[in-house]
């Protein structure tokens, strides 16, 4: 696994009642984490906390992060897996640089936005930063699938042969 002594442990499913308790814990974890913005190389980054369209007690961000789909309002079942991660968002984020971790940090454009992708592959989990003017804002965290890891891959060796800076 990784050596990134920062990485806290993930929720484990099996240690709550069901799925709701450890929705519940998951979002406890993610208002402690995001109660103020981490920096990504010096730079704020902000979650949205206007309510989610699915889920209106929840932060957009963070409902945005636990589930998936499109539109927006049928996101309304989260994904354990993407639960049992959300302790890892912001450790992640703050300690992109680590020499250890081997984090691949890019970006792309996405609908117009430069997003930032800062993947950390040794454990699968992916968040995207969009780009602001003074600052960024939590787009996403997610495990991406086997099959997409190909694309990953070959879209931060484009970037980083481009020469492009973030």
């Amino acid at each position: 696994m990784s050596t990134a002594t920062w990485l806290p442990a993930r929720l484990d499913r099996a240690d709550y009642s069901d799925d709701d308790a450890l929705e519940a814990a998951a979002w406890i974890a993610f208002q402690r984490d995001f109660a103020t913005a981490p920096t990504f190389r010096s730079e704020r980054v902000n979650i949205n906390r206007q309510p989610h369209p699915a889920r209106s007690d929840r932060h957009h961000s963070y409902w945005h992060s636990v589930t998936e789909g499109q539109p927006e309002h049928t996101r309304t079942t989260p994904e354990l897996e993407r639960l049992e991660r959300i302790p890892w968002a912001r450790p992640v984020i703050e300690n992109e640089a680590c020499p250890h971790s081997s984090i691949k940090v890019w970006s792309n454009q996405r609908n117009g936005n430069t997003h930032v992708c800062i993947w950390f592959d040794q454990i699968n989990y992916l968040i995207v930063l969009k780009r602001l003017t003074t600052n960024y804002l939590l787009k996403t965290t997610y495990s991406p699938e086997p099959q997409r890891h190909q694309q990953l891959h070959k879209e931060y060796a484009r970037w980083k042969k481009s020469g492009a800076r973030l």
